[in-house]
């Protein structure tokens, strides 16, 4: 599995193409693959123990305040209440796994404005 993003582990970092070989929990790997933070470097998709927890197949008391955080839009985005809770380093690394290169010397509320008209054209696009 190679990162996407820069990825914080409690024993290392991770630059996005590195490759994650420590053992994650299921909650950790559910996360990252749900957000687009890491692939599968084999090419091959996930393996079928990895799908089922791609599914929502696990128990995510692992990570307190998980639900808080992400404050997910409708299509898998964060919404304006989840990027605010973001500092502007992590609401540009949020931007990148969308798809959108932010300067981080931006204004925070300059970021979010950003963020959000991208994601709206996105859905607009989608429909």
């Amino acid at each position: 599995m190679k990162a996407r993003v820069n990825i914080e582990t409690a024993r290392k970092s991770y630059k996005p193409g590195d490759d994650i070989n420590e053992k994650l929990s299921a909650a950790d790997l559910e996360f990252l693959r749900k957000h687009n933070f890491v692939t599968d470097d084999s090419g091959e998709g996930f393996s079928a123990d990895e799908s089922d927890l791609l599914a929502g197949g696990y128990d995510d008391s692992g990570i307190p305040g998980m639900e808080d955080m992400l404050s997910d839009a409708g299509d898998g985005y964060k919404d304006e209440a989840a990027l605010k809770k973001l500092n502007k380093d992590e609401i540009v690394e949020y931007a990148a796994s969308i798809g959108l290169e932010l300067a981080s010397d931006a204004l925070k509320s300059d970021l979010i404005n950003s963020v959000l008209n991208y994601i709206e054209e996105k859905t607009a696009e989608q429909e």
